[in-house]
């Protein structure tokens, strides 16, 4: 006789063992959400003002609460469907379509029925039932979807996008507190995770290390599976980065049979089984869906800079993915277009232009070969850092071939990079080496593309377009000699949280066209929506980006002027390059409110002075 319990653990198997689900919440038969449960207060299948208990809802708190999936299950297939859809205490998609009719009040809904209590027999409808609508849509899969493919269908790309960055920053947190606990180097913690994600592409390794009798034989199995993959990806400089991924031999996780994890003795080749195991269930799969440009490495290694304060003393500081796109938007780039980043790091700009510009070739699978093979070129400096830009491009299909292991001020880089006729620059230049430094980068950067006529976008410290040293206005003359200073947008000051202290401004060169004589347009973004999260990051909660960056980029394309946004100005190499030294405020958006903020924090600031004034004060009479 069919069993309604057995299709209800169908489903609940099949979302919980999605890698989406740690960011979801998971409810059965009452949400603790108010939204939900008002809405459900009067939904009871059989009438009457009794509350409903769909057998699963689920929502997106930390993402976004306008949408949500409702489920329903009937034990055998021929209670899935009535003809007329009115007796939903009866059938499966009955109760599903009545569930969301009510929740529909309130959010976006999917409507998932599930009937059949065998995976062989098992019947599935998804319906659409947007909010405040009447017409529901029927969504073409007859099958348990992905949660992200879920999420797909109600067609919002930020909530997609979100989803999956809180989801890996969340995992990243996880990771690091595992290899925190077990005392493992941030260094080493980035070289176990991009070499443990290049090997599970080897079938071999995802054989051999559930039954590998010590860490020691996991280690050797994992460098025999990295080694075959990047020769199979015909990698430059195998050695180089096999030198770094030989690093894991040293661990302590892998020489010594048990670890300290939080002061208590584990298991060694538990740990790392463990690892693995989490990597290739949790991380791995996110690899596969379709926006092939989420830098996942990337955003490991930002987490990963939370825990060493070092690392930003290093000058480690990863640009965030959105801004990476919105480099390909300021640069305009094309299909046609080679970009070269001349400091890479994990090869986040990289990833952005390659996504892009196989965006723009379509269908054309020639166009989308050139571009991998010819049209993305990185240097990188630090061998741990190409190493990690390698994977990261070899984990989206290619671009790892034009990476070099070296120092793009030398000759014999810039020649190799000269001859691919690079047409845009991106680069985030390393922070630690001062403004003039920084300027130098852009500086290279614009010599590589000058015979093009191309154009540089980098994001620099704010103190590049303010500092007045000798050193740093002779780098500055010499640029505005040579190129057009397009434009300078000022950057939200938390962007790079949690690295922190990092303020900055991205600066837009046109190469090879001296810049007498024009104007530059700078340009106001330091709001873009964004808003910190604990362990998620700075995420875009509320959906605000997409909006601000149209806006914004419709005045930097039309080069307009923009109250509270944007401001037109010829400069010099000793003026200011930012637009809080030209731009007018906009009053018009100042309120009330704002002048009553300003005053309780500048009143607080007061007293706080006083305060320690007083402090003092007692401590010298003591004295």
């Amino acid at each position: 006789m069919p069993n309604e319990r057995l299709t209800e653990e169908m489903v609940r198997r099949h979302f919980q063992s999605d890698p989406l689900y740690g960011s979801i919440k998971f409810e059965e038969q009452k949400s603790t959400n108010v939204r939900v449960a008002e809405c459900l207060a009067r939904a009871s299948k059989s009438g009457g003002n009794r509350s409903g208990k769909p057998e699963f809802i689920i929502t997106f708190p930390a993402q976004n609460m306008d949408y949500m999936i409702v489920v329903e299950c009937k034990a055998g297939a021929a209670r899935h469907e009535s003809p007329t859809h009115n007796r939903p205490k009866d059938y499966a998609v009955d109760g599903a379509l009545h569930y969301a009719k009510f929740l529909s009040a309130e959010f976006n809904v999917i409507a998932v029925a599930a009937s059949g209590d065998t995976e062989e027999a098992l019947v599935i409808s998804n319906f659409l039932h947007k909010k405040g609508e009447t017409t529901v849509s029927t969504l073409p899969d007859r099958k348990l979807l992905s949660i992200y493919d879920y999420v797909k269908a109600f067609r919002n790309e930020q909530f997609n996008y979100n989803l999956k960055d809180v989801n890996i920053v969340e995992k990243a947190v996880f990771l690091n507190k595992e290899f925190q606990s077990c005392s493992i180097t941030e260094s080493m913690r980035n070289t176990l995770v991009s070499g443990i994600l290049l090997a599970l592409q080897d079938e071999m390794f995802k054989a051999a290390y559930p039954v590998s009798a010590s860490s020691g034989d996991i280690a050797r199995a994992l460098l025999e599976a990295i080694e075959r993959v990047l020769r199979n990806a015909k990698v430059r400089k195998l050695d180089n980065m096999m030198g770094v991924y030989r690093g894991i031999l040293n661990e302590p996780l892998v020489r010594e049979e048990s670890i300290k994890k939080d002061k208590k003795k584990t298991s060694s080749v538990e740990f790392f089984k463990n690892t693995i195991s989490y990597l290739q269930k949790q991380v791995y799969p996110l690899m596969k869906l379709e926006e092939s440009g989420y830098d996942i490495l990337g955003r490991f290694y930002t987490e990963f800079i939370r825990y060493a304060a070092s690392r930003k003393e290093q000058g480690l500081v990863l640009t965030p993915s959105h801004v990476t796109d919105l480099f390909c938007d300021l640069a305009d780039l094309k299909v046609n277009d080679v970009v070269y980043d001349p400091c890479c790091g994990t090869g986040g700009f990289l990833i952005a232009a390659m996504r892009k510009m196989l965006g723009l070739a379509g269908n054309d699978d020639a166009r989308k070969k050139n571009v991998r093979k010819n049209q993305l070129l990185g240097v990188e400096i630090r061998s741990d850092m190409f190493t990690f830009a390698c994977s990261n491009m070899m984990l989206r299909g290619d671009g790892k071939s034009n990476i070099d292991c070296g120092d793009c001020f030398t000759q014999d880089v810039f020649d190799r990079i000269e001859k691919m006729h690079p047409t845009v620059a991106f680069l985030n230049p390393p922070y630690d080496q001062g403004t003039a430094d920084q300027l130098r980068f852009v500086e290279a950067a614009l010599k590589a593309v000058a015979p093009q006529n191309g154009r540089v976008v980098a994001i620099v410290q704010m103190s590049c377009a303010l500092k007045g040293d000798a050193d740093t206005k002779a780098v500055r003359k010499g640029l505005l000699e040579k190129n057009t200073l397009k434009a300078v947008i000022s950057m939200p000051d938390d962007l790079f949280s949690p690295a922190g202290g990092v303020v900055t401004c991205v600066m837009v060169f046109d190469a090879n066209s001296p810049n007498r004589g024009k104007k530059t347009w700078f340009g106001y973004l330091k709001n873009d929506g964004f808003v910190k999260r604990k362990n998620k990051g700075r995420i875009d909660y509320f959906s605000r980006w997409k909006e601000i960056r149209a806006r914004f980029l419709e005045a930097y394309e039309n080069s307009e002027e923009v109250a509270g946004l944007s401001v037109k100005h010829e400069v010099t190499y000793s003026d200011e390059w930012c637009a809080e030294a030209y731009m007018q405020t906009d009053y018009s958006k100042v309120t009330a409110s704002d002048f009553e903020a300003v005053m309780r924090n500048y009143a607080v600031f007061k007293s706080i002075g006083v305060a320690q004034q007083s402090v003092e004060a007692e401590d010298d009479e003591e004295d």
